[in-house]
């Protein structure tokens, strides 16, 4: 009896060492199972810090920041040059400002090479560069070609609005030089085509000084020019009526106009208006005056700067609409 007593207790000691050795060679009993809740943290937290997944790249990591150009989340917006009226046909300033408009600024810069006036353009290709790279050297080099353009006339349409936009873009981005500019076109239409008023000039084609109206003599022979801007005029309109004049000068697309003025034959005055490829607004009115060109030809002297504006008022403009 003792000794079968004795013999269970110990039996009963070595059942926990048995299980312990067995269980050793047995696979987990969680393997090809799902996780229970929580079993993910308390697994982490088991194996320490995730230190080799965090050197491992993925597909969710980012590939760096975006190039200067590429413009962020409420950039300032900037307004490009808007649409000519130009097209592909159109003569030298007409192509030009069509490349600077759909961004070509290699294409441009290659256009002026050897150009007399090419400041305007080169500083034009310049920014055009700027914007599209964003890079702080393609901004000085734009910088330096605004610095270097000469005083744009409004005369030149075109020229003067590449040159406001260009001196424009180079001073927004001084007064934010990290900032990558939303591009977009520019509103309305850069030079609306219209008469602004006439100007009169000597044989040489200087202004006359001392004209406060377009005005000479009743037996005519006054030249005047067509202030404003046009690009391909069909007809000179008398009165609405379309004259047979004598031009003075070139006559060419975006060229300056000059007309010689024809005899009174019993007028005071005539409305002068013009047709374009498209509607063109406005009119000027040229006065004879036999007293006021006899005072205005005494005045006449050395040669005198063509002025940036007309040296008359209009006498009925519009805003064109075309």
């Amino acid at each position: 009896m003792k000794c079968t007593s004795r013999s269970r207790p110990a039996g009963l000691a070595l059942v926990p060492l048995l299980l312990l050795a067995l269980s050793a060679c047995l696979p987990p009993s969680s393997e090809g199972q799902s996780p229970q809740q929580g079993s993910g943290v308390q697994t982490a937290a088991a194996s320490g810090p995730a230190k080799s997944t965090a050197d491992a790249p993925t597909a969710a990591q980012p590939a760096g920041p975006a190039g200067p150009a590429a413009p962020q989340e409420n950039a300032p917006v900037v307004r490009w040059i808007p649409v000519g009226p130009v097209g592909p046909n159109d003569p030298t300033s007409g192509q030009r400002y069509l490349l600077l408009q759909q961004f070509q600024c290699d294409a441009l810069a290659r256009s002026v090479e050897d150009a007399q006036d090419a400041a305007v353009w080169v500083a034009g290709a310049a920014v055009c560069r700027a914007v599209q790279s964003g890079s702080r050297e393609d901004w000085e080099r734009a910088s330096n070609a605004v610095s270097a353009t000469p005083r744009i006339p409004q005369t030149q349409c075109l020229e003067f609005r590449v040159a406001a936009m260009s001196a424009s873009l180079v001073a927004q981005h001084r007064s934010n030089p990290d900032a990558a500019f939303k591009v977009e076109p520019g509103l309305g239409e850069a030079c609306p085509r219209q008469l602004l008023g006439l100007t009169v000039v000597d044989e040489q084609l200087r202004p006359v000084p001392g004209t406060p109206r377009a005005a000479g003599p009743s037996s005519g022979g006054t030249i005047v020019r067509l202030d404003g801007y046009y690009v391909r005029v069909g007809e000179v309109l008398f009165d609405d009526v379309p004259a047979d004049v004598e031009f003075v000068g070139d006559r060419e697309d975006y060229g300056t106009l000059y007309l010689r003025m024809p005899p009174a034959q019993g007028r005071k005055s005539i409305r002068i208006s013009v047709t374009d490829t498209v509607d063109i607004a406005g009119s000027a009115t040229f006065f004879y005056d036999d007293a006021g060109a006899t005072s205005s030809s005494a005045e006449t002297g050395g040669a005198t700067p063509a002025p940036e504006s007309p040296t008359t008022s209009v006498e009925a403009s519009a805003t064109a609409t075309s």
